[in-house]
């Protein structure tokens, strides 16, 4: 069965039946928590993010008309480039969209590519600070592929001084983290099951 996706409700399913996505897993479970964050500077991150991520989409996709872009996009397209120059990254999958057949999970990778010195990896993009739960984000989307050990696993910063920073997550914790954000996905079907995640009336009782 075809993968489907609500844009609108960001919303992925087979068949009618809704998968939860790699990131609302790790929301559900505690381990991405933004709580502290004030909604309006939650909004302000949420809609740069997106606004970057679509700059260099159209930008590796050869379609970015550099008129429209906006000024304050500009940096941090610039650091995408740059990291591309300098590492020779060049991706074969953008913006890729897919799920777990087993584990019945679904997200969206930033990129799926090859270095110049033959390696292949796994990326996402941030414009934020990194933080630990990426390497279990990866590590879910590695999943979606034959062979998940044989791709590296990499956050690319960019910033909005136009310089970028790379994190790369050891493939030796592969397995771990892969485990970890399966323990996540076990919780987030209890709480389907019995917690917060359901009404009160839809509840189990046990």
């Amino acid at each position: 069965m075809p993968l489907e996706f609500n844009a609108e409700l960001h919303q992925y399913a087979i068949d009618g039946q809704i998968l939860p996505s790699v990131t609302q897993v790790l929301e559900a479970c505690g381990v991405v928590d933004y709580s502290y964050l004030p909604p309006a500077t939650r909004r302000m991150a949420l809609g740069r993010g997106s606004a970057v991520h679509s700059a260099t989409q159209f930008d590796d996709e050869g379609d970015l008309d550099e008129t429209l872009l906006d000024d304050e996009l500009v940096p941090y397209v610039a650091a995408w480039r740059r990291f591309r120059a300098d590492t020779g990254f060049t991706p074969d999958l953008i913006e890729y969209r897919d799920h777990h057949p087993k584990y019945s999970y679904a997200g969206t990778l930033d990129r799926r590519g090859t270095f110049s010195d033959g390696t292949k990896a796994v990326l996402d993009i941030k414009t934020n600070s990194s933080e630990g739960w990426v390497a279990l984000q990866l590590a879910a989307y590695c999943g979606f592929f034959e062979s998940p050990r044989a791709y590296r696993r990499i956050c690319v910063e960019v910033h909005k001084d136009a310089t970028y920073r790379l994190i790369e997550f050891p493939s030796a914790n592969y397995t771990a983290d892969f485990g970890r954000f399966l323990a996540c996905v076990t919780v987030y079907r209890l709480q389907q099951t019995y917690g917060r995640l359901t009404s009160k009336q839809e509840r189990k009782i046990a």
